[in-house]
Protein backbone atom coordinates (compact mmCIF):
# COMPACT_ATOMS: atom_id res chain seq x y z
CA UNK A 1 0.00 0.00 0.00
CA UNK A 2 1.03 3.30 -0.64
CA UNK A 3 1.79 6.42 1.91
CA UNK A 4 -1.23 8.61 1.28
CA UNK A 5 -1.07 10.79 4.82
CA UNK A 6 0.81 11.36 7.59
CA UNK A 7 -0.10 13.95 10.41
CA UNK A 8 3.23 13.91 12.71
CA UNK A 9 3.17 14.85 16.58
CA UNK A 10 0.20 17.32 15.56
CA UNK A 11 -0.67 20.14 18.70
CA UNK A 12 -3.49 22.53 19.20
CA UNK A 13 -4.51 24.51 22.15
CA UNK A 14 -7.60 27.20 22.33
CA UNK A 15 -7.57 29.61 24.98
CA UNK A 16 -4.84 28.26 26.11
CA UNK A 17 -6.50 25.30 27.25
CA UNK A 18 -4.31 22.29 25.04
CA UNK A 19 -6.42 19.65 22.84
CA UNK A 20 -4.39 18.24 21.34
CA UNK A 21 -0.63 17.26 22.40
CA UNK A 22 1.78 15.52 19.75
CA UNK A 23 -0.84 13.22 18.18
CA UNK A 24 0.59 11.39 15.09
CA UNK A 25 -1.74 8.85 12.65
CA UNK A 26 -0.86 7.51 9.67
CA UNK A 27 -3.59 6.20 7.01
CA UNK A 28 -2.68 4.14 3.41
CA UNK A 29 -3.76 3.83 0.50
CA UNK A 30 -6.91 1.45 0.88
CA UNK A 31 -6.90 1.16 4.18
CA UNK A 32 -9.57 2.35 5.98
CA UNK A 33 -8.36 4.14 9.65
CA UNK A 34 -10.64 3.77 12.98
CA UNK A 35 -10.04 6.46 15.14
CA UNK A 36 -11.65 6.20 18.49
CA UNK A 37 -11.79 7.51 21.75
CA UNK A 38 -14.19 9.64 24.26
CA UNK A 39 -15.83 12.42 23.56
CA UNK A 40 -13.10 15.35 23.81
CA UNK A 41 -10.46 13.21 23.20
CA UNK A 42 -9.76 15.58 20.36
CA UNK A 43 -10.82 13.49 17.32
CA UNK A 44 -13.21 16.02 15.66
CA UNK A 45 -10.07 18.73 16.29
CA UNK A 46 -7.40 16.61 14.70
CA UNK A 47 -10.22 16.32 11.72
CA UNK A 48 -10.97 19.80 11.54
CA UNK A 49 -6.90 19.95 11.12
CA UNK A 50 -6.52 17.86 8.27
CA UNK A 51 -9.82 19.43 6.88
CA UNK A 52 -8.24 23.18 7.08
CA UNK A 53 -10.60 24.32 9.32
CA UNK A 54 -8.15 24.59 12.26
CA UNK A 55 -4.29 25.65 11.85
CA UNK A 56 -2.24 23.13 13.92
CA UNK A 57 -0.12 24.66 16.73
CA UNK A 58 3.06 22.36 15.98
CA UNK A 59 3.66 19.08 14.02
CA UNK A 60 3.33 18.45 10.21
CA UNK A 61 1.12 16.93 7.69
CA UNK A 62 2.04 15.13 4.67
CA UNK A 63 0.13 13.54 1.72
CA UNK A 64 1.99 11.31 -0.43
CA UNK A 65 5.34 12.31 0.89
CA UNK A 66 4.30 15.94 -0.03
CA UNK A 67 4.34 19.25 2.73
CA UNK A 68 0.68 20.04 3.35
CA UNK A 69 -0.18 23.07 4.98
CA UNK A 70 -3.81 23.90 4.49
CA UNK A 71 -5.30 27.57 5.48
CA UNK A 72 -8.65 27.10 4.91
CA UNK A 73 -11.55 24.25 3.77
CA UNK A 74 -10.67 24.65 0.19
CA UNK A 75 -6.85 23.88 0.40
CA UNK A 76 -8.20 20.68 1.78
CA UNK A 77 -10.76 20.34 -0.91
CA UNK A 78 -8.25 20.75 -3.88
CA UNK A 79 -6.23 18.37 -2.26
CA UNK A 80 -8.92 15.51 -2.10
CA UNK A 81 -10.04 15.54 1.56
CA UNK A 82 -13.88 15.05 2.07
CA UNK A 83 -14.99 15.70 5.58
CA UNK A 84 -18.45 13.93 6.25
CA UNK A 85 -19.13 15.83 9.32
CA UNK A 86 -21.33 14.54 12.82
CA UNK A 87 -22.80 17.57 12.82
CA UNK A 88 -24.83 18.19 9.15
CA UNK A 89 -23.59 20.94 7.07
CA UNK A 90 -26.41 21.09 4.70
CA UNK A 91 -28.58 23.47 3.00
CA UNK A 92 -31.73 23.04 4.19
CA UNK A 93 -34.28 25.08 1.36
CA UNK A 94 -31.93 23.29 -1.51
CA UNK A 95 -33.04 19.95 -2.97
CA UNK A 96 -31.01 16.64 -2.55
CA UNK A 97 -29.45 17.10 -5.62
CA UNK A 98 -28.27 20.33 -5.26
CA UNK A 99 -27.04 19.67 -1.88
CA UNK A 100 -24.98 16.79 -3.19
CA UNK A 101 -23.05 18.11 -5.62
CA UNK A 102 -22.65 22.06 -4.08
CA UNK A 103 -19.64 24.39 -5.29
CA UNK A 104 -19.36 21.76 -8.63
CA UNK A 105 -23.25 21.76 -10.12
CA UNK A 106 -23.11 21.13 -14.46
CA UNK A 107 -24.36 23.92 -15.71
CA UNK A 108 -24.46 25.27 -19.24
CA UNK A 109 -21.73 28.47 -20.93
CA UNK A 110 -23.95 30.73 -20.03
CA UNK A 111 -24.19 29.67 -16.51
CA UNK A 112 -27.97 27.96 -16.37
CA UNK A 113 -28.34 24.50 -14.32
CA UNK A 114 -28.64 21.68 -16.83
CA UNK A 115 -31.33 20.08 -14.39
CA UNK A 116 -31.92 16.78 -16.50
CA UNK A 117 -27.99 15.89 -15.67
CA UNK A 118 -28.31 16.89 -11.96
CA UNK A 119 -30.96 14.92 -11.21
CA UNK A 120 -29.34 11.87 -13.46
CA UNK A 121 -25.78 12.13 -11.30
CA UNK A 122 -27.98 12.86 -7.69
CA UNK A 123 -29.97 9.79 -8.54
CA UNK A 124 -26.87 7.61 -8.69
CA UNK A 125 -25.29 8.89 -5.86
CA UNK A 126 -28.61 8.02 -3.41
CA UNK A 127 -28.42 4.61 -5.10
CA UNK A 128 -24.69 4.39 -4.27
CA UNK A 129 -25.82 5.06 -0.68
CA UNK A 130 -29.19 3.47 -0.42
CA UNK A 131 -31.35 6.42 0.39
CA UNK A 132 -34.91 6.03 -1.51
CA UNK A 133 -35.82 9.79 -2.37
CA UNK A 134 -36.27 11.71 -5.46
CA UNK A 135 -33.53 14.14 -6.02
CA UNK A 136 -35.67 17.13 -6.24
CA UNK A 137 -36.46 16.81 -2.51
CA UNK A 138 -36.17 19.71 -0.73
CA UNK A 139 -33.66 18.60 2.19
CA UNK A 140 -35.48 20.42 4.60
CA UNK A 141 -38.34 17.49 4.65
CA UNK A 142 -35.95 14.56 5.19
CA UNK A 143 -35.49 12.91 8.39
CA UNK A 144 -32.12 13.72 10.43
CA UNK A 145 -30.99 10.33 9.30
CA UNK A 146 -31.78 10.92 5.64
CA UNK A 147 -29.89 14.00 5.90
CA UNK A 148 -26.88 11.83 6.90
CA UNK A 149 -26.82 9.92 3.69
CA UNK A 150 -27.23 12.90 1.72
CA UNK A 151 -23.81 14.10 3.20
CA UNK A 152 -22.14 11.17 2.88
CA UNK A 153 -23.39 11.18 -0.73
CA UNK A 154 -22.13 14.84 -1.43
CA UNK A 155 -18.44 13.61 -0.04
CA UNK A 156 -18.81 10.23 -2.58
CA UNK A 157 -19.53 12.70 -5.34
CA UNK A 158 -16.54 14.02 -5.85
CA UNK A 159 -13.52 12.10 -6.51
CA UNK A 160 -11.56 11.76 -2.75
CA UNK A 161 -8.28 10.29 -1.91
CA UNK A 162 -9.13 10.53 1.70
CA UNK A 163 -12.51 10.76 2.72
CA UNK A 164 -12.98 11.25 6.96
CA UNK A 165 -16.32 9.85 8.04
CA UNK A 166 -16.87 11.57 11.73
CA UNK A 167 -20.09 9.56 13.43
CA UNK A 168 -21.65 8.08 10.20
CA UNK A 169 -23.56 6.16 11.65
CA UNK A 170 -25.18 7.78 14.10
CA UNK A 171 -28.37 8.41 12.78
CA UNK A 172 -28.65 5.01 10.54
CA UNK A 173 -31.08 1.88 10.39
CA UNK A 174 -29.37 -1.07 10.28
CA UNK A 175 -30.42 -1.34 6.88
CA UNK A 176 -28.73 1.86 6.00
CA UNK A 177 -25.65 0.82 7.54
CA UNK A 178 -25.15 -2.17 5.45
CA UNK A 179 -25.45 0.17 2.06
CA UNK A 180 -22.76 2.03 4.34
CA UNK A 181 -20.16 -0.42 4.78
CA UNK A 182 -20.30 -1.54 0.83
CA UNK A 183 -20.05 2.12 -0.30
CA UNK A 184 -17.07 1.81 2.10
CA UNK A 185 -15.67 -1.91 0.49
CA UNK A 186 -16.09 0.19 -2.96
CA UNK A 187 -13.80 2.91 -2.19
CA UNK A 188 -11.17 0.81 -0.60
CA UNK A 189 -10.73 -1.21 -3.66
CA UNK A 190 -10.30 2.39 -5.95
CA UNK A 191 -7.80 3.01 -3.50
CA UNK A 192 -9.59 5.65 -1.18
CA UNK A 193 -8.11 6.27 2.41
CA UNK A 194 -11.21 6.17 4.70
CA UNK A 195 -10.82 7.84 8.20
CA UNK A 196 -13.19 5.98 10.05
CA UNK A 197 -14.71 7.79 13.34
CA UNK A 198 -16.85 5.81 15.55
CA UNK A 199 -18.50 5.10 19.16
CA UNK A 200 -20.29 1.72 17.84
CA UNK A 201 -17.14 -0.42 18.19
CA UNK A 202 -18.57 -3.03 16.39
CA UNK A 203 -18.60 -1.17 13.15
CA UNK A 204 -14.69 -0.47 13.69
CA UNK A 205 -14.39 -4.08 14.17
CA UNK A 206 -16.55 -4.66 11.26
CA UNK A 207 -14.90 -2.02 8.93
CA UNK A 208 -11.55 -1.05 9.99
CA UNK A 209 -8.46 -1.85 9.63
CA UNK A 210 -5.64 -0.36 11.69
CA UNK A 211 -7.26 1.48 14.87
CA UNK A 212 -5.81 4.62 16.70
CA UNK A 213 -6.83 5.35 20.03
CA UNK A 214 -6.96 8.91 21.13
CA UNK A 215 -7.41 9.94 25.16
CA UNK A 216 -7.24 13.25 26.93
CA UNK A 217 -6.09 14.68 23.73
CA UNK A 218 -2.87 12.35 22.41
CA UNK A 219 -2.59 9.46 20.68
CA UNK A 220 -1.78 6.65 23.14
CA UNK A 221 -2.05 3.05 21.21
CA UNK A 222 -2.17 2.12 17.62
CA UNK A 223 -2.91 -1.52 16.18
CA UNK A 224 -4.17 -3.23 13.55
CA UNK A 225 -7.45 -4.34 14.09
CA UNK A 226 -6.81 -8.18 14.41
CA UNK A 227 -4.85 -7.31 17.17
CA UNK A 228 -7.98 -5.36 19.68
CA UNK A 229 -10.37 -7.23 21.36
CA UNK A 230 -13.64 -5.14 22.46
CA UNK A 231 -12.15 -5.14 26.07
CA UNK A 232 -8.84 -4.04 25.29
CA UNK A 233 -10.25 -1.13 22.60
CA UNK A 234 -12.61 0.25 25.65
CA UNK A 235 -9.59 -0.05 28.11
CA UNK A 236 -7.43 2.13 25.87
CA UNK A 237 -9.97 4.42 25.47
CA UNK A 238 -11.20 5.14 28.99
CA UNK A 239 -8.24 4.13 31.00
CA UNK A 240 -10.32 2.22 33.44
CA UNK A 241 -12.16 -1.61 33.35
CA UNK A 242 -15.73 -0.90 32.02
CA UNK A 243 -18.40 -3.42 31.81
CA UNK A 244 -20.26 -3.17 27.97
CA UNK A 245 -23.62 -3.07 29.67
CA UNK A 246 -25.56 -1.37 32.53
CA UNK A 247 -26.93 -4.51 34.53
CA UNK A 248 -30.68 -3.90 34.20
CA UNK A 249 -31.96 -2.53 37.58
CA UNK A 250 -34.91 -4.53 39.73
CA UNK A 251 -37.42 -1.84 39.88
CA UNK A 252 -41.22 -2.83 40.17
CA UNK A 253 -43.02 -0.54 38.53
CA UNK A 254 -46.12 1.70 39.79
CA UNK A 255 -49.30 2.91 39.05
CA UNK A 256 -49.62 4.21 35.02
CA UNK A 257 -48.39 7.62 34.58
CA UNK A 258 -48.57 8.11 30.75
CA UNK A 259 -51.85 6.83 28.69
CA UNK A 260 -51.67 6.98 24.95
CA UNK A 261 -54.66 5.75 23.43
CA UNK A 262 -55.32 5.61 19.97
CA UNK A 263 -53.27 8.64 19.15
CA UNK A 264 -52.84 10.29 15.55
CA UNK A 265 -51.36 13.25 14.24
CA UNK A 266 -52.41 13.91 10.75
CA UNK A 267 -49.76 12.98 8.04
CA UNK A 268 -47.52 11.01 10.57
CA UNK A 269 -48.81 8.55 12.60
CA UNK A 270 -51.92 7.36 13.64
CA UNK A 271 -53.89 4.60 16.31
CA UNK A 272 -50.69 4.44 18.65
CA UNK A 273 -51.52 2.77 21.88
CA UNK A 274 -49.20 2.50 25.25
CA UNK A 275 -48.64 3.02 28.59
CA UNK A 276 -45.65 3.74 30.75
CA UNK A 277 -46.34 3.57 34.54
CA UNK A 278 -43.97 4.65 37.33
CA UNK A 279 -40.57 3.22 37.71
CA UNK A 280 -41.04 1.79 34.32
CA UNK A 281 -38.47 2.30 31.33
CA UNK A 282 -40.84 2.16 27.94
CA UNK A 283 -39.00 2.27 24.69
CA UNK A 284 -40.33 2.40 21.45
CA UNK A 285 -38.71 1.32 18.35
CA UNK A 286 -38.73 1.37 14.60
CA UNK A 287 -37.22 1.98 11.28
CA UNK A 288 -36.30 5.66 10.28
CA UNK A 289 -39.93 7.44 9.08
CA UNK A 290 -41.76 4.99 11.48
CA UNK A 291 -43.25 8.08 13.59
CA UNK A 292 -41.29 7.63 16.83
CA UNK A 293 -39.71 10.97 17.42
CA UNK A 294 -43.23 12.57 16.35
CA UNK A 295 -44.99 9.97 18.83
CA UNK A 296 -43.08 12.03 21.27
CA UNK A 297 -43.65 15.52 19.74
CA UNK A 298 -47.42 15.26 19.43
CA UNK A 299 -47.21 13.81 23.37
CA UNK A 300 -44.79 16.64 24.12
CA UNK A 301 -47.14 19.70 22.45
CA UNK A 302 -45.14 20.16 19.92
CA UNK A 303 -47.37 18.59 17.22
CA UNK A 304 -50.83 18.96 16.92
CA UNK A 305 -53.02 15.98 18.06
CA UNK A 306 -55.93 14.92 15.41
CA UNK A 307 -57.31 11.75 17.34
CA UNK A 308 -57.08 9.46 20.29
CA UNK A 309 -56.66 10.68 24.28
CA UNK A 310 -54.11 10.96 26.71
CA UNK A 311 -53.87 10.74 30.07
CA UNK A 312 -51.54 11.96 32.66
CA UNK A 313 -51.57 10.12 36.30
CA UNK A 314 -55.35 9.07 35.51
CA UNK A 315 -56.39 12.63 34.28
CA UNK A 316 -57.19 13.44 30.80
CA UNK A 317 -54.65 15.95 29.24
CA UNK A 318 -54.27 18.06 26.26
CA UNK A 319 -50.88 18.60 25.58
CA UNK A 320 -52.03 22.04 23.76
CA UNK A 321 -47.85 23.35 24.29
CA UNK A 322 -44.49 22.39 25.48
CA UNK A 323 -45.07 25.03 28.19
CA UNK A 324 -47.75 23.09 29.22
CA UNK A 325 -46.49 19.72 29.18
CA UNK A 326 -43.11 21.07 31.43
CA UNK A 327 -45.63 22.44 34.01
CA UNK A 328 -47.56 19.17 34.04
CA UNK A 329 -44.33 17.51 34.81
CA UNK A 330 -43.66 16.17 30.89
CA UNK A 331 -40.18 16.53 29.44
CA UNK A 332 -38.57 16.19 26.22
CA UNK A 333 -35.06 15.71 24.85
CA UNK A 334 -34.96 16.19 21.24
CA UNK A 335 -33.48 14.34 18.70
CA UNK A 336 -30.99 17.25 17.30
CA UNK A 337 -29.68 18.98 20.30
CA UNK A 338 -27.93 21.61 18.55
CA UNK A 339 -31.06 22.29 16.76
CA UNK A 340 -34.10 21.67 19.46
CA UNK A 341 -32.34 21.28 22.76
CA UNK A 342 -29.06 23.81 23.19
CA UNK A 343 -28.97 27.15 23.04
CA UNK A 344 -25.05 26.73 21.53
CA UNK A 345 -23.82 30.48 22.35
CA UNK A 346 -24.93 30.43 25.35
CA UNK A 347 -23.06 29.06 28.98
CA UNK A 348 -23.59 25.41 30.44
CA UNK A 349 -25.42 27.56 33.35
CA UNK A 350 -27.90 29.38 31.10
CA UNK A 351 -29.08 26.46 29.32
CA UNK A 352 -29.43 24.13 32.03
CA UNK A 353 -31.55 26.89 34.06
CA UNK A 354 -33.37 28.08 30.85
CA UNK A 355 -36.68 25.77 31.86
CA UNK A 356 -36.66 27.02 35.29
CA UNK A 357 -35.94 30.36 35.71
CA UNK A 358 -39.46 31.16 37.28
CA UNK A 359 -38.18 29.09 40.57
CA UNK A 360 -34.92 30.52 40.05
CA UNK A 361 -36.51 34.56 40.53
CA UNK A 362 -37.28 36.65 43.43
CA UNK A 363 -39.76 39.30 42.57
CA UNK A 364 -38.89 38.93 38.36
CA UNK A 365 -35.43 38.70 39.34
CA UNK A 366 -33.13 35.78 38.02
CA UNK A 367 -30.80 34.82 40.45
CA UNK A 368 -27.34 34.28 39.57
CA UNK A 369 -26.39 32.36 42.93
CA UNK A 370 -29.03 30.02 42.04
CA UNK A 371 -28.31 29.03 38.58
CA UNK A 372 -25.08 28.86 39.28
CA UNK A 373 -25.26 26.32 41.73
CA UNK A 374 -27.99 24.46 39.89
CA UNK A 375 -25.41 24.37 36.93
CA UNK A 376 -22.35 23.70 38.97
CA UNK A 377 -24.81 20.83 41.02
CA UNK A 378 -25.40 19.19 37.51
CA UNK A 379 -21.88 19.39 36.54
CA UNK A 380 -20.79 17.26 39.55
CA UNK A 381 -23.91 14.35 39.34
CA UNK A 382 -23.76 14.47 35.49
CA UNK A 383 -19.80 14.38 35.37
CA UNK A 384 -19.90 17.14 32.77
CA UNK A 385 -16.59 17.93 31.43
CA UNK A 386 -15.71 21.30 31.11
CA UNK A 387 -13.55 24.44 32.99
CA UNK A 388 -16.40 26.06 34.24
CA UNK A 389 -20.25 26.49 34.52
CA UNK A 390 -19.90 29.81 32.23
CA UNK A 391 -18.40 27.98 29.47
CA UNK A 392 -20.38 28.04 26.32
CA UNK A 393 -22.10 25.26 25.48
CA UNK A 394 -20.83 24.81 21.66
CA UNK A 395 -17.08 24.69 23.29
CA UNK A 396 -18.07 21.51 24.65
CA UNK A 397 -17.90 17.75 22.99
CA UNK A 398 -20.85 15.93 21.78
CA UNK A 399 -21.38 13.83 24.95
CA UNK A 400 -21.31 16.17 26.92
CA UNK A 401 -23.90 18.79 25.65
CA UNK A 402 -25.76 15.54 25.81
CA UNK A 403 -25.51 15.77 29.11
CA UNK A 404 -26.37 19.73 29.80
CA UNK A 405 -29.59 18.95 27.90
CA UNK A 406 -30.57 15.62 30.10
CA UNK A 407 -29.08 18.27 33.13
CA UNK A 408 -31.98 21.12 31.83
CA UNK A 409 -34.92 18.40 31.83
CA UNK A 410 -34.09 17.05 35.30
CA UNK A 411 -34.11 21.05 36.30
CA UNK A 412 -37.22 20.49 35.61
CA UNK A 413 -37.94 17.74 38.39
CA UNK A 414 -40.55 15.60 35.52
CA UNK A 415 -42.66 12.75 36.43
CA UNK A 416 -42.52 11.65 32.40
CA UNK A 417 -39.34 12.08 31.22
CA UNK A 418 -39.20 11.54 27.47
CA UNK A 419 -36.06 10.54 25.27
CA UNK A 420 -35.08 10.95 21.85
CA UNK A 421 -31.89 8.99 21.05
CA UNK A 422 -30.16 9.94 24.55
CA UNK A 423 -27.02 8.41 23.39
CA UNK A 424 -26.38 9.58 19.63
CA UNK A 425 -23.07 11.02 19.40
CA UNK A 426 -22.39 9.73 22.80
CA UNK A 427 -19.01 8.00 23.38
CA UNK A 428 -18.63 4.24 25.10
CA UNK A 429 -17.84 5.72 28.91
CA UNK A 430 -20.49 8.98 28.74
CA UNK A 431 -23.02 5.97 27.53
CA UNK A 432 -23.12 4.24 30.49
CA UNK A 433 -22.89 6.92 32.79
CA UNK A 434 -26.74 8.29 30.86
CA UNK A 435 -27.45 4.59 31.45
CA UNK A 436 -26.95 5.14 35.17
CA UNK A 437 -29.00 7.97 35.16
CA UNK A 438 -31.85 6.91 32.83
CA UNK A 439 -31.57 4.30 35.98
CA UNK A 440 -31.73 6.90 38.88
CA UNK A 441 -34.66 8.18 36.99
CA UNK A 442 -36.88 5.47 37.31
CA UNK A 443 -35.69 4.37 40.34
CA UNK A 444 -36.87 7.70 41.88
CA UNK A 445 -40.24 6.62 40.29
CA UNK A 446 -40.45 8.50 37.04
CA UNK A 447 -41.69 7.39 33.96
CA UNK A 448 -39.16 6.90 31.38
CA UNK A 449 -40.32 6.88 27.66
CA UNK A 450 -37.15 6.49 25.29
CA UNK A 451 -36.95 6.00 21.35
CA UNK A 452 -33.32 4.81 20.71
CA UNK A 453 -32.42 3.05 16.99
CA UNK A 454 -29.75 1.50 19.15
CA UNK A 455 -31.83 -1.85 19.32
CA UNK A 456 -29.52 -3.43 21.88
CA UNK A 457 -29.89 -0.06 23.68
CA UNK A 458 -33.22 -0.19 24.30
CA UNK A 459 -32.97 -4.41 24.79
CA UNK A 460 -30.87 -3.53 27.39
CA UNK A 461 -32.63 -0.43 29.33
CA UNK A 462 -36.41 -0.78 28.94
CA UNK A 463 -39.08 -3.38 30.53
CA UNK A 464 -41.38 -3.28 27.64
CA UNK A 465 -40.61 -2.08 23.68
CA UNK A 466 -43.66 -0.55 21.50
CA UNK A 467 -42.87 -1.04 18.16
CA UNK A 468 -44.24 1.85 15.46
CA UNK A 469 -44.47 0.63 11.71
CA UNK A 470 -44.69 3.00 8.82
CA UNK A 471 -46.28 5.22 11.61
CA UNK A 472 -49.23 2.58 13.46
CA UNK A 473 -48.43 0.37 16.34
CA UNK A 474 -47.43 -2.87 15.20
CA UNK A 475 -47.19 -4.41 18.79
CA UNK A 476 -45.41 -4.26 22.04
CA UNK A 477 -43.46 -6.66 23.31
CA UNK A 478 -42.62 -7.51 27.53
CA UNK A 479 -39.06 -7.84 28.36
CA UNK A 480 -39.07 -12.01 28.93
CA UNK A 481 -39.85 -12.15 24.91
CA UNK A 482 -36.64 -9.68 24.06
CA UNK A 483 -35.15 -10.46 20.77
CA UNK A 484 -33.52 -8.57 18.07
CA UNK A 485 -35.34 -10.83 15.60
CA UNK A 486 -38.95 -10.39 17.47
CA UNK A 487 -38.70 -6.34 16.84
CA UNK A 488 -36.96 -6.02 13.72
CA UNK A 489 -40.14 -8.61 12.21
CA UNK A 490 -42.16 -6.38 13.92
CA UNK A 491 -40.92 -3.48 12.51
CA UNK A 492 -40.25 -4.12 9.15
CA UNK A 493 -43.15 -6.85 8.24
CA UNK A 494 -46.03 -5.47 11.57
Amino acid sequence: MTSLLDMKDVSKAFLGVQVLTDVSIRLQSGEVLGIVGENGAGKSTLMKILAGVHRPDGGAIWIEDKSFEPHTPRDALAAGIKVVHQELSLFPDRTVAENIFAGVLPTTPVGTIKRRRLARDAAAVLKRVGLDVAPGTRVRSLSLAQRQLVEIGRALSQKARIIVMDEPTATLTSHEVEFLMSTIAALKADGVGIIFISHHLEEVFAVCDRVTVMRDGRSVDDRPVGAWTEASLVQAMVNRPIDKFVPKRDITPGLPLLEVERLASRGRFSDVSFTVRAGEIYGLAGLVGAGRSEVLKTIFGVLPVAEGRIRVDGADYQPHSPRRSLRSGIVLTPEDRKLEGLVLPFSIRKNVAMSTLKFLSRWGIVSARRVTGLAETSIRSLRIRTRSSGQEVRRLSGGNQQKVVLARAISVAPRIFMLDEPTRGVDVGAKVEVYTLIGDLAAKGAAVLIVSSDLLELLGLCDRIGVLRAGRFAGEVERADFSQDRIMSLAAIG
